[in-house]
C-alpha cells in the first residue's frame, strides 16, 4: 500500500475553492436536482457546516466560507495567544428544526443533497429541508425501527431518489433492510445475504453513490469488513479495510469516514511503546483494496474526523471536540473557535443549499423505478 502525504490539490474542483460554488462544482457533487431547481440562485449558494453542540444538542448552521473570506490571513497565523471577537466563527442557532417538535428531543443523524436526517427520541425519523424550512416525519417502517442496527442516507442517481435505509442483522437469514423513498412515500423490505454477525457503526457513510458500514465477521471485537450496499441496485458487497500495521502494535478501534469525496478509515492503537496512535487511510479508488492510502496526520488525539469542508490548503478536522482547519501539506493547524458553542457534540456535516421539497408527493413510483422492479419481479 502506497504511503505518503497527499497534497491539497489531488482534491476534486469542488474543493478548491473557499469562494462562491459555480455550477460545475454541483455537478461535481452529483446533486441532479433537474425538476426541484426554480431558479438559478440556487446554484451559486456557498457551502453550510451543520454542526451539534455537545451539551444540549443543538443545532447550528455556519458560513465558514464568508469567515474565511474576510479574514485572509487566519490560516497563516498558526498560534494567537488572545482569542478576540474577530476570531471567532458566527453560528446560527437551527431552532426551529427543534421548534416543530417541543416535546421531543431532536437528534441530527446526517445528511444527503441538502436534506438533514433527523431521529426523534420516540424513534421517528424525521427529514429537514433547512434552506425552505420543510420538514417531514417519515412513516413507520414495516419492522420495528427501534431494533435496527443500521441506518443511512443517500441519493440514487439512476432513478433520481432519495432513499433512506434501516436494517436488522440475522445470524441465519443475513441482513434485512428496510427501504423508504423520499419521492414515492414507501418504505419496501429486501434481504440480502451477507456473511456477518453485528454491526459496529449503525450509520451508513454515503461516498459514491452507496452505504458504507464496518462489519464483523466473527465474534471479535473489532470489525473485519466493510459492506456496502449500492444504492442503485439495491445489493451488497463486500470492501476489505487496510490490515497494514506493525506486529507490536495493537488496534483497539477502527472508525469509517469520509475524507472530501473518499471513504476513509482511521485506525486508533497503541505503539510498541504503549503510546497512543491514529492511523488515518483514505481509498483513493473506490471499491480497490490496492488503493488504500495512508496520510499523515501530526496531530495524535483520541478522536479525529474529517468534516467534509475543505479549502485549496486546509480542511476543517475534528479532533476530539474541537474544530481545526489542518494543512495535509505542511501539517500546520489552525484552532477554529464558534461563538456560543464551546465543545462540539458527535455530528458535523457540510452540505448545500437545495429546493427539493418535503411536501406530500403522490405515492405513486417513479417511471424508472418501476421497470426496475418489474424486471427484478420477473427474475425472481
Amino acid at each position: 500500500m502506497a504511503s505518503y502525504r497527499l497534497s491539497p490539490y489531488a482534491a476534486s474542483s469542488a474543493c478548491r475553492s473557499h469562494g462562491v460554488l459555480s455550477s460545475p462544482t454541483i455537478v461535481l457533487f452529483k446533486v441532479h436536482f433537474n425538476k426541484a431547481i426554480e431558479n438559478e440562485d440556487v446554484l451559486h449558494q456557498r457551502r453550510t457546516v451543520i454542526l451539534t453542540a455537545y451539551e444540549d444538542k443543538s443545532l447550528y448552521s455556519l458560513h465558514l466560507d464568508e469567515f474565511l473570506n474576510r479574514n485572509d490571513a487566519y490560516l497563516n497565523n498558526d498560534h494567537v495567544d488572545n482569542v478576540g471577537e474577530d476570531d471567532l466563527v458566527a453560528a446560527t442557532e437551527l431552532a426551529f428544526v427543534h421548534s416543530m417538535h417541543r416535546e421531543t428531543l431532536v437528534y441530527l443523524i446526517c445528511h444527503c443533497n441538502g436534506l438533514l436526517l433527523c431521529q426523534l427520541d420516540r424513534w421517528d425519523l424525521y427529514l429537514v429541508n433547512p434552506a425552505t424550512r420543510e420538514s417531514k416525519i417519515l412513516p413507520r417502517t414495516p419492522k420495528p425501527y427501534r431494533y435496527s442496527s443500521l441506518c443511512g442516507f443517500g441519493f440514487d442517481h439512476s432513478t433520481d431518489e432519495h432513499k433512506v435505509v434501516c436494517g436488522r442483522i440475522n445470524r441465519d437469514h443475513g441482513i434485512e433492510f428496510c427501504v423508504y423513498t423520499l419521492e414515492t412515500n414507501y418504505w419496501r423490505v429486501i434481504r440480502q445475504d451477507f456473511n456477518c454477525v453485528s454491526c459496529n457503526t449503525r450509520l451508513g457513510i454515503h461516498v459514491n453513490g452507496d452505504l458504507h458500514w464496518l462489519m464483523n465477521k466473527d465474534d471479535h471485537e473489532l470489525p473485519s469488513t466493510i459492506m456496502s450496499l449500492l444504492l442503485d441496485k439495491e445489493e451488497v458487497r463486500e470492501i476489505p479495510l487496510p490490515h497494514e500495521h506493525a506486529i507490536d502494535e495493537e488496534i483497539y478501534m477502527i472508525e469509517l469516514g469520509v475524507f472530501r469525496e473518499w471513504l476513509c478509515a482511521i485506525h486508533y492503537g497503541f505503539g510498541a511503546n504503549g503510546q497512543e496512535y491514529n492511523d488515518f487511510w483514505v481509498m483513493k479508488e473506490h471499491g480497490v483494496k490496492e488503493s488504500w492510502t495512508k496520510m499523515r496526520v501530526s496531530i495524535s488525539l483520541h478522536v479525529v474526523s474529517h468534516s467534509g469542508f475543505c479549502t485549496k490548503s486546509h480542511d476543517l478536522m475534528v479532533f476530539d471536540d474541537r474544530l481545526v482547519m489542518y494543512s495535509f501539506d505542511d501539517e500546520s493547524s489552525r484552532d477554529l473557535s464558534i461563538r456560543g458553542v464551546e465543545n462540539i457534540g458527535s455530528c458535523l456535516t457540510v452540505y448545500l443549499d437545495s429546493l427539493v421539497s418535503l411536501r406530500n408527493r403522490p405515492k405513486t413510483s417513479s417511471k424508472k423505478t418501476s421497470v426496475k422492479w418489474q424486471r427484478r419481479a420477473r427474475k425472481m
